[in-house]
């Protein structure tokens, strides 16, 4: 139970945080917004914030309508499994119930059922916050039990240990990963005299700082924002891989590391330099500046491809992908996870264990764009030769495919979001001018210190 009491605490602090950023988006906003539906929205100067609580209830029942067994599973955005889970009900002759909850609702109602004993047989863990629930090990099956050990080899390494506790135990199998690449619309890129293929566009930069230059002179041609919001773009580069955060021994180093101030002082120059909107992601003004092209280029994992695709359906066949300057990365994912005290465990290990079979997920990548975290994908030709008409006939199997094979994956650990967060928030006084990069950067240092020690 103090486990449980101590993760409580750190989530309230982390919604408090949550609640208080601007445009500052990092993993806990995005993936799995990433994986695509309804989108949680920040709260901005321009708008109101909508209740986090509001969730919404969709019933599935597959087989026999009379089944007397039923799987509950919470899960927050859609995570383009529902169809499979759908079909493996009507074989299995069961019925399942998914529960949909914004993003920071989702996780927090989780923690509150594990305390209460009630819990859904499948929730949903986003990566950033499975260091939290990994350090209760206790409040899950260990999914070895029924065999997960075997499955390990076919996920991405790096991804399967994002479900795997100190004591060793699999809280969780991977769903998908967010690989790194970078959507533009060649339509805007023509009107600003800059190249349109795919190719040239990634020529234009070999570094971060010619991204920068680039954007600037697109601004001063046009008139318009080059990116959608500074708090995204340091997001994409601290997921670009290296120690972050945390050193690999799980050590705090965010106030020693040369990659976070790196990062930090790159978003801000990219907010001081003027080339973003400024748009809260995930906020309505940033899905209406999606569709409406109100800015060129949008930093992507893999997963945003559904959301430009069901956000902007208008714009199809105006979007292109390319790669990042400097390397791939990876923004995103989730765990499927069993609560120890479901009450259908081993069917659930079932229905987990099957719709995230590489077999699967290629089908997932495919229809909704959530790329797979099964290391076999990476070598099938329907990934590889898989090209998306929505972004002029990209190449998105190969694309994405190589930004997860060449990246340093990031260690996470418990306090991700918290410190996140707060280099989010400084970002945002940043781009509206209220404090200098550096102020802002101490300022960060500062709110984190206080958050660690309460």
């Amino acid at each position: 139970m103090k486990k449980i009491t101590r993760l409580l605490a750190l989530l309230a602090a982390l919604i408090l945080i949550a609640t208080a950023c601007g445009s500052g988006t990092s993993t806990e906003d995005a993936d799995d917004a990433g994986d695509v539906a309804a989108p949680e929205t920040e709260e901005t100067e321009e708008t109101e914030e909508p209740a986090e609580e509001t969730t919404t209830t969709q019933i599935q029942t597959g087989g026999d309508a009379e089944s007397d067994t039923t799987l509950q599973i919470w899960t927050f955005g859609a995570t383009g499994l529902e169809p499979l889970m759908d079909e493996w009900a009507a074989e299995n002759g069961v019925s399942i119930e998914i529960k949909t909850s914004d993003f920071a609702a989702h996780h927090e109602g989780l923690l509150t059922a594990l305390v209460a004993g009630e819990v859904p047989d499948i929730a949903v863990v986003e990566v950033g916050f499975s260091s939290l629930f990994k350090t209760s090990p206790d409040q899950f099956v260990d999914l070895r039990d029924y065999g997960a050990d075997d499955l390990a080899p076919n996920y991405v390494d790096w991804r399967w240990d994002h479900g795997v506790s100190a004591d060793g135990s699999v809280i969780g199998l991977p769903t998908d990963v967010g690989g790194l690449a970078l959507a533009y619309r060649w339509d805007k890129f023509e009107a600003a005299g800059l190249p349109t293929d795919r190719d040239e566009v990634a020529g234009l930069w070999t570094s971060w700082e010619d991204f920068l230059d680039v954007g600037e002179k697109y601004v001063a041609d046009t008139g318009e924002p080059f990116i959608d919001d500074i708090g995204v773009l340091y997001s994409t580069l601290g997921a670009q891989g290296g120690e972050r955060y945390f050193g690999g021994d799980g050590s705090l180093i965010y106030d020693s590391s040369e990659k976070v101030k790196s990062d930090f002082d790159l978003a801000a120059e990219a907010g001081v330099r003027g080339i973003s909107a400024n748009l809260a992601g995930f906020s309505g003004e940033w899905n209406a500046a999606m569709a409406e092209g109100g800015y060129a280029v949008q930093l992507a994992p893999a997963w945003m491809m559904g959301y430009i695709q069901s956000n902007a359906p208008d714009t199809s066949g105006l979007w292109d992908i390319t790669t990042l300057p400097e390397s791939g990365g990876n923004w995103g994912g989730s765990q499927l996870t069993i609560p120890a005290a479901a009450p259908n465990p081993e069917l659930a290990y079932d229905l987990i264990s099957t719709v995230l079979s590489p077999e699967s997920q290629i089908k997932v990548f495919v229809e909704n764009g959530n790329f797979p975290s099964t290391i076999d994908s990476y070598s099938d030709d329907a990934l590889l030769s898989f090209e998306n008409p929505f972004f002029n006939d990209a190449p998105v199997g190969e694309i994405y495919a190589d930004a997860i094979l060449n990246l340093d994956p990031v260690f996470e650990g418990v306090e991700e979001q918290t410190i996140a967060d707060a280099f989010a928030s400084a970002l945002d006084r940043v781009e509206v001018g209220e404090l200098s990069p550096e102020e802002a950067f101490q300022v960060a240092l500062e709110e984190i210190q206080l958050e660690l020690d309460r």
